[in-house]
């Protein structure tokens, strides 16, 4: 409990952090804002410009991302892949993806589900219960295969339930790496920004996917 009471308080500081100091709100919407609308050409080049911090700042929009941004992870891991090549890349999303679950873990078990919900949408709360009961703590690694979703919503309901933090920290990082693999070699294959309409057309793709498969479960379970 004190791991979780700590991280949780990091998790805060961060975002208290974002809020309060402006370099650091200005580097990171910068980059969201980028990602959002498909420029990843030039986010590679925003992120070069940032010299060393470049890892930090991307780690950095991993971590709202899973807090706070309804920004699917997948926009950063392929931009990470493109700015970083594929291993690099890979590894500082595997960074940035531990350290936003593992902060969501902890806000989730510190808080419980009653004040959970009051900041974070009740329907991905629902919906990452129905994905826990359906398929046990092996969720924790299906959620990281699946494109579109956004935030981390199966983190903060691991924390709800107690799962153990070691066998949260071993599935997370086994739902990661093949992952974040896949993605940055994406990513490295672009030549750099991806316009808008294919953007656009790959989420509403990876969305339709997504309902699709949530409304056959419905469908398949007995009456």
């Amino acid at each position: 409990m004190r791991q979780a009471r700590f991280v949780a308080w990091t998790a805060a500081a961060l975002l208290a952090a974002i809020v309060a100091i402006p370099q650091v709100r200005v580097t990171l919407g910068r980059g969201v804002l980028l990602l959002a609308t498909g420029q990843l050409g030039q986010f590679q080049q925003y992120l070069r410009s940032l010299g060393g911090w470049a890892p930090v700042a991307s780690i950095g929009l991993m971590i709202v991302e899973a807090l706070a941004v309804p920004l699917p992870a997948t926009i950063i891991i392929v931009a990470n892949g493109l700015a970083f090549g594929v291993w690099r890349g890979a590894l500082v999303s595997a960074a940035g993806g531990m350290a936003g679950g593992l902060m969501a873990y902890a806000i989730g078990r510190l808080l419980g589900r009653t004040l959970l919900e009051r900041i974070v949408p009740a329907s991905n709360v629902r919906w990452a219960d129905q994905f826990m009961t359906k398929y046990g703590k092996w969720a924790i690694v299906l959620e990281r295969w699946i494109p579109g979703v956004p935030g981390d919503p199966v983190s903060y309901v691991a924390g709800i339930t107690r799962v153990p933090m070691p066998t949260f920290l071993a599935l997370t990082m086994l739902g990661l790496v093949p992952a974040n693999l896949a993605a940055a070699y994406l990513g490295a294959q672009l030549a750099g920004d991806v316009p808008m309409r294919y953007w656009v057309s790959g989420l509403l793709f990876a969305v339709a996917v997504y309902v699709g498969w949530r409304m056959a479960g419905r469908h398949r379970r007995p009456h």
